[in-house]
Order: structure tokens, then C-alpha cells, then sequence
């Protein structure tokens, strides 16, 4: 299901999105975060983009091989090393590239569609992707982290 991303004054976007209940059919937000995410020609996109109050967000974690991952709950444990300086765009300020500070490496946990929890560590683009998005659940707007 195809849904249009929200203006970027919304007010979804601005606060901080709860916890996944048990009873959300994950594969449908899964199902509908990848598709929108492809449909708008991005490399990730957080439930909040598209209207839903829903702490998720898809990803895409390997360029090359367009390989996609689906964060519930999502959460930062650690993060180390400098931090990057790094041009970031985003599909909730289309008119708007920023030049961004963040962790280049990272060790984050999330569950699976599947309530499967998984702990990573991530570094370089996707650890970007991944702290650009669990931002929008965080109710940051990327322009904040200049």
C-alpha cells in the first residue's frame, strides 16, 4: 500500500514514537515500509514518514547488494569511534541537503517482523542510515544535528 509521505511540518514528526504493541501485524508495517521506501526513492524510511505511529523503519543496509532490513523497537547501545561529517538528505525535507555529524560506528539492537531480537554492529553508511532514521522515531529533525 502506497502512502504519501508527510509535510514536514507534521506533527508525527516531532515526537517521540512509543513502543510496538505485541498485537501490530509486523509483516504488514514490514511489508509497507519497504514498498513506500522503493516508492519514494529512499534508502530508509521511518513508520512516522508516512503517517504511521509505529516505532519502525526499513533500511536499506547494503547498497550493493540491495539488501533490506525492518527495525521494531529499535535502540542504540553504543557508539564509537569520531564522529563523521557527512551530506544527508531526506524524503521528509525533499529541498533540503545538510551536512550532518554523526558516529561512524555503532552497535545497535531492534526486533524482526518475527519479534526476533537482533543485535548489530553497524559502520559506515548503514550505521548513518540507521541513526538518521531512529532519529525520526526520536522525533529529531536531521537539521537539529547540524
Amino acid at each position: 500500500m502506497i502512502k504519501e509521505l508527510v509535510k514536514s511540518d507534521d506533527e508525527i514528526l516531532y515526537h517521540k514514537i512509543k513502543p510496538c504493541s505485541a498485537t501490530l501485524d509486523r509483516h504488514f508495517v514490514a511489508k509497507t515500509l519497504i514498498e513506500n521506501m522503493f516508492h519514494h526513492d529512499g534508502v530508509g524510511l521511518s513508520a512516522n514518514q508516512i503517517g504511521m505511529d509505529v516505532r519502525a523503519f526499513a533500511m536499506i543496509r547494503d547498497l550493493e547488494h540491495n539488501e533490506v532490513m525492518v527495525c521494531f523497537n529499535p535502540r542504540i547501545t553504543k557508539t564509537y569511534g569520531d564522529p563523521v561529517w557527512c551530506e544527508e538528505g531526506c524524503l521528509s525535507f525533499p529541498d533540503e541537503i545538510l551536512n550532518i555529524k554523526r558516529p561512524d560506528r555503532i552497535v545497535v539492537k531492534y526486533e524482526d517482523e518475527d519479534n526476533k531480537v537482533h543485535k548489530l554492529k553497524l559502520n559506515g553508511f548503514p550505521a548513518r542510515v540507521f541513526q538518521h532514521e531512529y532519529d525520526h522515531l526520536e522525533g529529531i529533525n536531521f537539521s537539529s544535528r547540524q
